[in-house]
Parts: structure tokens; sequence; C-alpha cells
């Protein structure tokens, strides 16, 4: 290593793996009290292995306290593990046992690889009556996956809540090729919901019961009544009304210029210099 101050200078780097908090011990998993009643709020950064005990944990409380109104909030939630997501919707899926969640479809000549997935409800499931989901243009897969599940269940009780999702109803699969020591992850299936819909590669905004459209705002942590998402999010469970996601909506209360802001399906996720095909198929997997 080269530097104007010190010269050349030989350094020894070691690699470590740093564990991700996909559920945040400050903001992660709340409970929100809007006019005497008591919200559950989840926030899930990414869908991977560790982020099980946590949300296993807040939905235990949640149904301990007899919650059955959730915000869940996928705003920055690129995806990742189905398995995750199959969870959240035992978790979610307290009063739906054995309920279709998703079927997993291949192209025609692959349908002997289709599977369906229902809802096994565990000791922590809840049973919601009513749901806002929060996303953004950075909402993909996993976190889609999720909310779809549960359109034909809640209908006009589901809402979205800030601005349309990304649109991957499709999944991979991996391949290795030992023999150039090659993993290949295939865009190989899409992802219905027990009404068989899985055509929102235009978000799912168009498909759900209700939206409200809300700027993404800096101004309060994650979580916070006072922030406009989750705002939003309490003013449609309790029956207020709201301003539906549009193309140029701006959401009642968001500053000036935050109609670019809402319109987050233009702008360009966040990708590495040089990314992996992982990342190339999936914007935002780090």
């Amino acid at each position: 290593m080269t530097d104007s101050a010190n010269g050349t200078r030989t350094l020894s780097l070691t690699k470590a793996d740093f564990d991700l908090d996909p559920v945040s011990p400050r903001y992660g998993a709340q409970v929100l009290a809007d006019g005497g009643r008591e919200v559950g709020y989840i926030n899930l950064r990414t869908f991977i292995e560790t982020a099980d005990p946590a949300l296993t944990a807040a939905f235990d409380d949640f149904r301990a306290r007899g919650i059955t109104e959730f915000i869940v909030d996928f705003r920055y939630n690129g995806g990742g593990l189905v398995s995750t997501a199959e969870l959240m919707g035992d978790l979610l899926g307290g009063n739906r046992a054995n309920d279709i969640f998703s079927r997993l479809v291949y192209r025609a000549s692959k349908s002997q690889f289709n599977s369906v997935n229902r809802i096994a409800p565990r000791p922590e499931s809840v049973a919601p009556t009513r749901i806002a989901f929060i996303s953004t243009g950075a909402t993909a897969s996993a976190s889609e996956l999720v909310i779809n599940a549960f359109i034909p269940f809640l209908g006009p009780d589901l809402a979205l809540i800030g601005s349309d999702t990304f649109g991957k109803p499709v999944g991979q699969i991996a391949e290795d090729r030992p023999q150039c020591d090659d993993r290949l992850r295939i865009v190989a299936f899409a992802s219905e919901n027990s009404a068989g819909d899985a055509d929102y590669f235009d978000g799912l905004a168009g498909t759900v019961g209700a939206t409200c459209a809300a700027g993404d705002d800096i101004a309060f942590p994650l979580g916070d009544p006072r922030e406009n998402s989750v705002a939003r999010a309490l003013d449609f469970l309790a029956g207020r009304s709201c301003q539906p996601i549009s193309a140029t909506s701006v959401a009642p209360g968001a500053e000036a210029g935050q109609a670019e802001a809402l319109q987050l399906r233009q702008r360009t996720m966040l990708m590495p210099s040089r990314p992996n095909p992982a990342q190339i198929n999936s914007p935002g997997i780090f």
C-alpha cells in the first residue's frame, strides 16, 4: 500500500465473517400505541436464516399481547431466502392452517419441480385482521412473495404503504458446475399466491386491496409513529383516509421535492462496481 504521508507500507489483512442483524434490536420489533389500540410493528431488513429466531420471538410477544393489527416494514428489503418468507407466512397465518401460502411454478417442461407451500401455524403465530405493508421500489422478491400471499386472505384489509414495489415475482435456483468451480444462479420459477396471481412485474400496488402514498422520511427513526410511512400505516389500520399510491403522488405532509423520492422505481438501485451474477439479477443483494 502506498500513500503520500507514509510511503510504501506492507499491511496484513485477515478476513472474517460478520453477522447481519436482520431485525434491529433497537427498532426492529415494537408495539405501537394508536388511539388506545396496540399495533405490532416488525421491520425485516433481509430474508436470511439468522432472522428466524428474532421473527419468532417478536411474533410470540405480539401473540401474547393479543395483537391483531400489524405493520410489516419491508421498505429496503430486496429479498433472500424463500424459507424465511415461508416462516413469516406461518407466523402471520395463525388462523390459516393448511391454506396455500405460495406455489413455486416452473415452465411446463419442468413442471415436475412445481411445489406448493401451505401455512403451518406455530405456537407463536398470530391471526391478523389487518396488515399494512410498508414498501418502496427497493422492496422485492421474498418481500413481495409475503405480501402477495396474503392478498387473497385479507382483501381490503391489506394495504401497501409508501410507494410501489420493485416487481420481481420470480426466484432463482442454484446449479453447480464442479468442472469449473462455478455456481449458476438461474431465474427458474414464478411465485404464485393461492389465487394463482404471479404477474406483478410492474409492482404490487395495482393488486393489493388498498394503498397509501408516503414519502421515505429520514427525519424520524424507523418504527417511529411520526415517521411518514408508519403514520400512514397507522391511518390505514385505524380507518383514517389517505392518498393512494400513484406514479406521481406526493403524500400529505411530505416535504417539497419528494415527488421524485416517491418514484423509486425510476431510481437505480445500489450495485457494486463489480457485481456478481446474483447481484445483477437481484439488485439489492450484498
